[in-house]
């Protein structure tokens, strides 16, 4: 929640996807924040040119929605001193209890799209392919008897089922990484695998070390959790551990959150270099790597793919964490971590608090599935080659002043706009039909930044019309 007229903006997220008039809509997307307790009574609003400039509207559209809510009673607007909310949340308590990361940009973001869709709008956000033909493919070939062997205890599995978890194992021990099966933990999405990890590393008022920019749900994660984060600056690299190594000798660091294989949102591959220093400081140090090792196989150029933290300290104090849902589609929403036994053993515990075992059909199909791994990977990698080529060609006609770094792997472009602050222009393009994520939301700080994450998951013919709408939208800003 937020008494702090500077939250206002990202609080709103994509806020103009509805229809009818942009006040109408920017009117409603308050009242919703008011009503959720999300802005709390006594808020100060933010000055009409202000507002205006950071959603990328006409100062006319703030003025009008101003209008609208004070005179259905949400607003006191107070000569030379501002405009406020008076009208009380119903429920006191709900806005007291309103966790801090439940207010980003991020999570705005998907919540309104489940609530209200936009329908026809391209989705160059999220970095997930859609398709499901591989789970058809095993749903068709189950028999029920080969579902009925997991009812045992309720179907409560809450390391996940043997099979998959041997199945992660040997895929891991393939790739360089000793594994038996009761190192591997399965988990709802890497989301869960990091709040359960995080919440016995990071306790309230622990510090972390996160590289930045990073993945940025692990940002919501630690400000729900009520983080103490150090950001770790990355490169064309990957993350600069030199600083944070003297702080793990030297202070009460609690864990270092950084990627190895493909960096989320740059694309860049992380220095064998990097990833073996963090080895180091990590046996060294005692301190934990966690290490997000999500797009590993999905590299852009020839070759093996990186190696892990964990490849150099596979008995040190290092969590790695990998998804099933980017590796072999998302409606299985599984991931997996692997750890030494007696961490296994500490998250297990966690994981079985909040959570006695993912759903076990989706584990039953992925456990068939990592059979076929490497096939589905490298479909994958061409997939997103072909994306990625048919976005080259497109910006480099549509949008020329743009700058953008190939990327080594992974599923999205990270691109810098020649001038401005991405997060207003983002609102500006959800306006002409495309949904982009602004740079600022994958850094601690959440300060104004020119890169834009554009997701390459869709079609090349979605990818080049939706940057043919992007660049409207920047003729327009």
């Amino acid at each position: 929640m937020t008494n702090d007229m500077t939250d206002v903006a990202g609080l709103l997220g994509l806020w103009a996807s509805g229809t009818g008039p942009l006040y109408d809509q920017l009117a409603l997307g308050i009242i919703r924040l008011i009503e959720s307790g999300d802005i709390v009574v006594g808020t100060r609003l933010p000055p009409e040119r202000d507002f205006a400039k950071a959603l990328a509207v006409s100062r006319t559209t703030i003025i009008s929605a101003y209008a609208k809510l004070q005179e259905l009673g949400w607003l006191e607007r107070r000569q030379g001193a501002g405009t406020w909310v008076t009208r009380p949340v119903e429920d006191s308590r709900k806005a007291l209890n309103s966790p801090v990361g439940a207010t980003s940009y991020a999570i705005t973001r998907v919540l309104n799209a489940a609530v209200q869709p936009a329908p026809g709008v391209i989705d160059l956000a999220t970095a997930a392919y859609k398709d499901a033909h591989h789970v058809h493919d095993v749903l068709a070939s189950l028999l029920p008897e080969d579902l009925a062997v997991y009812g045992e205890l309720g179907g409560y599995h809450p390391l996940g089922i043997p099979e998959l978890r041997s199945a992660v194992a040997t895929f891991l021990s393939q790739r360089g990484v000793p594994t038996t099966l009761n190192q591997v933990v399965i988990t709802t999405g890497v989301q869960q695998a990091a709040q359960i990890i995080l919440s016995v590393y990071a306790p309230t008022g622990h510090p972390v070390a996160v590289e930045s920019p990073t993945w940025n749900c692990i940002l919501d994660i630690l400000r729900m959790l009520g983080g103490v984060v150090i950001p770790l600056p990355v490169d064309d690299r990957g993350a600069v551990l030199g600083e944070i190594s003297r702080l793990a000798q030297t202070s009460n660091l609690r864990a270092i959150w950084m990627t190895s294989g493909y960096h989320n949102p740059t694309g860049v591959e992380v220095a064998r270099e990097r990833v073996h220093e963090a080895a180091r400081l990590a046996e060294e140090t005692r301190t934990p790597i966690i290490e997000n090792a999500t797009l590993r196989e999905l590299g852009l150029r020839p070759g093996n793919a990186p190696l892990t933290v964990a490849h150099y300290a596979p008995t040190g104090p290092v969590i790695t964490v990998g998804s099933l849902s980017k590796l072999l589609s998302p409606v299985l929403r599984l991931a997996w971590l692997r750890a030494p036994e007696s961490i296994v053993r500490q998250i297990a515990r966690q994981k079985t608090v909040w959570d006695s075992g993912s759903s076990l059909l989706p584990q039953i199909v992925a456990a068939r599935l990592l059979e076929s791994w490497a096939d589905i990977a490298a479909s994958r990698r061409e997939t997103t080659a072909r994306n990625l080529a048919a976005a080259e060609s497109a910006l480099q006609e549509l949008l020329p002043d743009w700058s953008y770094r190939a990327p080594d792997g992974g599923q999205s472009l990270w691109v810098t706009m020649p001038r401005g602050d991405s997060r207003p222009f983002a609102h500006l393009a959800m306006r002409e039909g495309v949904e982009v994520l602004p740079g600022s939301i994958f850094s601690w700080e959440d300060s104004p930044c020119p890169n834009l994450r554009v997701s390459l998951t869709r079609s090349p013919a979605e990818t080049v019309e939706g940057l043919g709408r992007l660049a409207r939208a920047w003729r327009k800003a």
